[in-house]
């Protein structure tokens, strides 16, 4: 027994020993040795949980940014219901009226001159005087064939109503190098007295000295000669045909 404790006290007295010199070597401070070679970095960490939301923050300043494309066309609304009719407009003005009506005037005008100049670019030989062409296409006939040649083309047998118009067929009378050209006055309903084609009283004459004279009561037409003047001749006559238009 007395062995036994002796021994007990020993190992206390060793264990005590022990301790005390780690608790030395623990508060000295030991020299440092030389650094060894780093390791290798190790695996990444797991991430970490979120941790709690921070303060917020004061407000920015706005984004510049660019518009962006225009988007697909929409498909078409549905039509409306038809509206109700709306009132009548005021009649219009006089002045209104009478511009209109002159205007319809001016188109008809032009329309018709139009017309006109047409016909006459379609005879070889055309003089104009005034409002008023001249046209021939150089051929000749009776007073009947010379009437019909100008009302196929639209027109009507020449018949000058002036001085001038006059002096525009001795002109003409040069470049067909004609003697007569027959020209729109008659006498056949009543001798002596010489109308138009409408039958109205000659306006204009140029009668040769002691005509018309109604020769052998035969001439009934009337010609022009060369030289201006006009004469009774009889209808059955060939003669240059001068239309006019």
């Amino acid at each position: 027994m007395a062995l036994l404790n002796h021994q007990l006290f020993a190992a206390l007295l060793l264990m005590e020993f022990v301790l005390l010199l780690s608790a030395a070597e623990s508060s000295c401070p030991a020299y440092a040795g030389v650094p060894g070679t780093p390791g290798h970095n190790g695996s990444p960490g797991r991430d970490g949980r979120d941790g709690f939301p921070g303060p917020k923050g004061e407000k920015g300043d706005p984004g510049v940014g660019a518009q962006g494309p225009p988007g697909k066309l929409g498909p078409p609304g549905v039509d409306g219901p038809k509206g109700d009719k709306g009132n009548p407009g005021a009649p219009g003005t006089a002045l209104q009226s009478a511009l209109i009506t002159q205007l319809q005037s001016d188109v008809k005008y032009l329309t018709d001159r139009l017309t006109t100049v047409e016909k006459v670019l379609g005879f070889h030989l055309f003089k104009k005087v005034g409002q008023k062409y001249y046209v021939s296409d150089g051929l000749v006939g009776n007073f009947e064939k010379a009437q019909k040649l100008c009302s196929d083309a639209g027109a009507k047998i020449a018949l000058p109503r002036s001085e001038d118009e006059n002096k525009v067929l001795i002109s003409m009378h040069v470049a067909l190098q004609s003697i007569y050209i027959y020209i729109g006055a008659t006498d056949k309903k009543k001798e002596g007295h010489f109308v138009d084609m409408s039958d109205q009283p000659l306006t204009f004459t140029n009668w040769k000295e002691k005509e018309p004279n109604d020769h052998n009561g035969e001439e009934d037409c009337t010609v022009v000669y060369k030289s201006g003047v006009w004469n009774d001749i009889n209808c059955n006559s060939e003669w240059h045909v001068v239309c006019e238009l």
